[in-house]
């Protein structure tokens, strides 16, 4: 059940992902850039944020703290990857350096 799935990912990755190169090689991933609101005392701070969505059969070791570089950015690893529930995909926060 997962090649379909698979097949299926690898095509959104191709079709809408970026290029970079992380370890060395060539990688594609999915940015996103969503607002968040967040309390802090009584205050609600509005913050802008960076998640990067990275297959995890073009980066199985990902990990806090690696970078992936394209022409224009290099992004940082900021929080622990996460997988989905298939395995194929990790989920990050990333910092812009």
């Amino acid at each position: 059940m997962v090649l379909p799935l698979k097949k299926a990912v690898d095509s959104l990755f191709n079709r809408c992902g970026t290029t970079g190169i992380y370890q060395g090689r060539e990688v594609l991933f999915l940015l996103t850039e969503p607002d968040e609101v967040v309390g802090v005392g009584f205050v609600n701070a509005h913050t802008d944020t960076h998640q990067m969505r990275i297959r995890v059969s073009d980066a199985p070791d990902l990990a806090v703290g690696d970078t992936i570089q394209t022409d224009e950015t290099c992004y940082r690893v900021h929080t622990e990857p996460v997988k989905d529930t298939h395995h194929l995909i990790w989920s990050v926060d990333v910092l812009c350096s």
